[in-house]
């Protein structure tokens, strides 16, 4: 935490219980599954197309994090919150902008958006993702009251994926991630950019990024969702050059894992050799768990293009 047919499914923590989970179905129901084990511990959330695992770690009583997954035609869209753990009750913030900002992302798309040309398809992703980072805003604000010291606070990282045009947004130090397919023109990286105390530094050129992390500071965030947060969201849009894996996470899994060609290392073998995104995610949070588990962990895989 920090300092295939249309449906729509969240898993991570649901109101005040850690680990209860809810699924929405779409337009043709649903038979994709969401699960957690008897102590909610740990949840899988399994589309096929994409899945994700949100776990609670070996040193948090609860999960503060939350996911939201989902799919609607020719578009796939992921969520992953992670609640501030300086304020109260940051589970309800992750949890609600979670659900609200997949809703607004696979809400039923304008009538040409299939015919639209690659350009038009950028433009309307972007504009979808920002109303779906203020519509995510809007609803922790409406956590606590105005006069309440410490109400609920979150980031967020989403993308939705298309047929040719991805797009994510993010707010704090959530992450998304492109692990390119070997042979790829264009090489894995990091496509957000953390809204932290470290990144500051390092971009202003005031420290090196060695310094920087090793600094107790590091981790604080500059942007989250909630009372006194800069909620506006940085949002890239780009068409991949070929084949490979969008990986959306909080820092859970980043604070042991955060290279992208490390990541890749991980996840293209083992799509390769026949394991689904769900066991995937898995591998990686089980990664993570390894390394010492001291953060929730939520790992959402998503092979591109759609069902390869």
């Amino acid at each position: 935490m920090s300092d295939s047919h249309d449906s729509t499914m969240t898993a991570g923590n649901n109101g005040n219980n850690a680990g209860d989970n809810s699924d929405t179905a779409g337009t043709a129901g649903v038979d994709d599954t969401v699960e957690a084990d008897s102590r909610g511990d740990r949840v899988r959330t399994d589309l096929g197309i994409l899945a994700g695992v949100s776990d609670r770690g070996l040193v948090h009583a609860r999960n503060e994090d939350a996911m939201a997954l989902g799919n609607r035609g020719n578009r796939a869209a992921a969520v992953v919150c992670d609640g501030v753990s300086t304020v109260r009750d940051p589970q309800l913030a992750a949890r609600a902008a979670a659900d609200a900002a997949s809703r607004v992302l696979l809400a039923d798309p304008p009538r040409h958006a299939t015919s639209a040309s690659a350009r038009a398809l950028a433009q309307a992703g972007n504009r979808l993702v920002r109303a779906a980072v203020t519509e995510a805003a809007e609803a922790v604000a409406r956590l606590g009251e105005s006069d309440e010291p410490d109400p609920p606070a979150c980031t967020l990282a989403c993308a939705l994926v298309g047929d040719s045009v991805l797009t994510i947004g993010w707010v704090g130090d959530s992450r998304a991630y492109w692990l390119a397919e070997p042979g790829s023109e264009e090489p894995s990286r990091l496509l957000s950019t953390d809204h932290s105390w470290a990144t500051a530094m390092i971009e202003s050129g005031r420290m090196d990024a060695a310094t920087a992390w090793a600094d107790r500071r590091a981790h604080a965030i500059t942007r989250w969702l909630g009372r006194g947060g800069e909620p506006e969201p940085e949002v890239l849009t780009w068409r991949p050059d070929g084949s490979g894996v969008l990986l959306v996470c909080s820092d859970g899994l980043w604070n042991y894992l955060s290279e992208p060609d490390e990541l890749a290392d991980v996840v293209l073998p083992a799509l390769a050799e026949g394991a689904s995104p769900l066991e995937v995610a898995g591998e990686l949070t089980d990664l993570a768990l390894d390394a010492g588990g001291r953060d929730n962990i939520t790992v959402v895989v998503c092979p591109v293009p759609l069902g390869s």
